[in-house]
């Protein structure tokens, strides 16, 4: 069946994606460059003593403004040793009504969007606050139909349609409805009941549970969540919908129910429907790799909303259009984003930069021809300015957090180096799966990845995580050869785009072209230039080199010299990165830039030959049968040459 889907996959791509696209999630996400939060110190300080546990939104909407009429139940448990006040953020522009618990009603003060209501008694370390807000009002006055206003309305120019809808990330839920935004404090369920007039639709997280229709002719949706959920990831979006559901089958669940809220167009559904029905199979494809659907005793959609682009809302992605890469990007931020959080905003890569390689995975699974022009669009976004780091400090600066070129093409670029690291999909896509796992339901740092990924695949990733998610720039390699019968010899060189980060250590993969076939070898960049002697195949006769041909590492290339000077007396300095410890019980680490086939002999302090043995680029050696005492190692190359010598004392 999967296979019958291919030739539609293939014509639905091509119609629907071009080389250079922008990143449409980025692009929305970055609207609104002048927002900020404007919750204060203090009022963050004190939210931080209870935990919220539960959201029950119930709202009465309409597709044609963006005014409410809600009210939001909270459970919370307290945090701290007592407390008396509890503190929230909303809008200044939205009316209170009145706070309660129970039947009494609460005394408040608003300073800016901090509300500060006063408990009718003093709760413990342990007690559980039931308080419920009543509110209304125009939750926005500027207009901007994306993540700058938390809620918009407008009409589509393509369709026609009026919706009105929910966008929160970064700082935004409070536009529309009072909360607290923590990302730590994961909300552990969620309901929005939301009430429209027929035959207008709400679409909102987890599943819909019934549609009850009011005396008034109006339609209640009570949608109910039950699995933790960061705050900006709660949505609803009214529209005159149409309801197009299927059901999909991926590893570890029996089915997922796969619902569609999309306008009720003649056209829509129509011109829409393949993408749509692809996107459930990348689903099952996803959990393959990921593991099993985060939510699969709910659902997984999408919301039809006039905006460019897309938002991962938890269950209930809200896009502007399909398209078969955004569908893609949203889909796997279920994973990487709403299962798995970032812990700050500056951890935001945890979220966009998976959710952006999972564009190149999903172009590598269908239509694998793609996949070197994508991750090559993407180097050449984040090589298009010479600087700029994954990692950044300046959590209000909304432009920064959603940079297009950094936190999504760079962020996407790394993740795809890190795989050439491991250098075992097997165990790359274990590391994920174990990260998905440990962090489920929960958030992560850039540091809690890096050190899932080594457990996992006992690569040390120290190198990787500061030349390319701390450093700037890229390396631009010069590569000078020459070929000896079936002896290659090579100088590669690198400068550096910016002087943040002078060297970049890493494998890097060579292309040999040859007169009737080509080869491909790795080796290892270890200084600014390093040597190398090397056998290849006595059929090859070299014409060329291409650097770093399947697009694994940014980089940008300089020139490609064949220098008929280059032999083994020019090479004979290669040198080895380090011999240590130089004081063991026992093992001796050899660290090599080269690599060649290497031998390694052991002398004592009378020059007798004690121990020799062969190398081939970095290994280790256990001396622990030799006395204690002082030796000297020698390294040497194939041909026997001295290359390096290191003095050590055995204990």
């Amino acid at each position: 069946m999967k296979n019958l889907l291919l030739p539609i996959l293939i014509l639905l791509f091509y119609f629907n994606s071009n080389a250079q696209k922008e990143n449409f999630c980025s692009q929305a996400k970055i609207s609104s460059n002048l927002l900020k939060r404007t919750t204060s110190p203090a009022s963050a300080a004190l939210m931080n003593n209870y935990d919220v546990k539960f959201y029950h939104l119930t709202l009465d909407v309409t597709k044609d403004t963006n005014f409410i009429v809600g009210n939001v139940r909270t459970i919370a448990r307290v945090l701290s040793s007592s407390l008396d006040t509890f503190v929230f953020e909303l809008q200044s522009t939205m009316r209170i009504d009145s706070i309660k618990i129970g039947a009494a009603t609460l005394p408040y003060i608003r300073r800016t969007n901090d509300v500060y209501a006063v408990l009718p008694l003093t709760y413990n370390l342990g007690d559980d606050i039931d308080i419920v807000i009543y509110y209304n009002g125009y939750t926005s006055g500027a207009g901007s139909s994306a993540i700058g206003d938390g809620y918009s309305n407008g009409r589509s120019t393509r369709w026609g349609n009026k919706v009105a809808w929910s966008l929160s990330q970064p700082f935004s839920a409070a536009e529309w409805f009072p909360c607290k935004q923590d990302l730590t404090d994961k909300i552990d369920s969620s309901f929005v009941y939301a009430t429209c007039d027929t035959p207008s639709m709400c679409g909102s997280n987890g599943l819909l549970k019934n549609i009850v229709i009011l005396p008034s002719g109006k339609r209640q949706f009570q949608w109910e969540n039950i699995h933790p959920i960061d705050y900006y990831l709660i949505s609803v979006a009214t529209a005159n919908y149409i309801d197009y559901s299927t059901y999909v089958h991926p590893l570890g669940s029996d089915s997922v129910l796969f619902q569609n809220y999309v306008y009720n167009n003649p056209l829509t559904l129509p011109t829409f429907k393949g993408l749509i029905d692809t996107t459930g199979y990348t689903l099952e494809f996803f959990s393959t790799i990921f593991g099993p659907y985060p939510f699969a005793q709910q659902k997984y959609g999408h919301c039809l909303a006039p905006f460019s682009g897309g938002m991962e809302h938890q269950t209930m992605t809200s896009q502007g259009f399909f398209d078969f890469e955004i569908d893609a990007h949203e889909l796997g931020h279920q994973w990487f984003g709403d299962n798995v959080t970032c812990q700050t905003w500056k951890d935001i890569w945890v979220n966009e930069g998976f959710a952006s390689y999972c564009e190149y995975l999903a172009d590598e699974h269908y239509f694998p021809g793609t996949k070197a022009a994508k991750m090559l669009n993407v180097h050449n976004s984040v090589m298009s300015q010479p600087g700029g780091s994954v990692w950044f400090t300046d959590s209000t600066n909304v432009n920064r957090i959603f940079s297009s070129r950094l936190t999504y093409d760079k962020g996407s670029a790394i993740i795809h180096t890190l795989r050439f690291l491991v250098n075992n999909d097997s165990l790359f896509f274990l590391g994920l799966r174990t990260y998905q796992n440990t962090y489920k339901n929960s958030t992560a740092t850039a540091i809690d990845f890096k050190n899932t990924m080594e457990s996992v695949t006992g690569v040390i990733l120290n190198d990787w995580m500061n030349q390319w998610f701390y450093g700037e720039g890229y390396p631009t390699y010069d590569v000078n050869w020459n070929q000896v019968g079936n002896q290659l010899y090579l100088k590669v060189a690198h400068t550096t785009s910016t002087t943040i980060t002078t060297l970049f250590k890493t494998p890097l993969e060579l292309k040999l072209i040859g007169a009737s076939s080509d080869t491909t070898i790795k080796i290892n960049i270890n200084t600014n230039s390093d040597d190398f002697i090397m056998t290849i195949p006595s059929n090859l006769t070299m014409t060329d080199i291409t650097v770093d041909p399947n697009n694994w590492i940014l980089n940008k290339v300089g020139n490609i010299t064949k220098d008929l000077s280059l032999n083994v007396a020019a090479i004979e300095n290669t040198k080895l990165l380090s011999i240590y410890p130089t004081n063991t019980t026992g093992i001796v680490n050899i660290e090599s830039s080269s690599p060649i086939q290497m031998n390694l002999k052991v002398y004592n302090t009378n020059a007798a030959l004690v121990y020799a043995t062969s190398l081939n680029n970095s290994s280790s050696i256990d001396l622990s049968h030799l006395t204690s005492g002082n030796y000297t190692i020698q390294i040497e190359n194939e041909f026997g040459k001295a290359i390096q010598t290191q003095k050590i004392n055995k204990q």
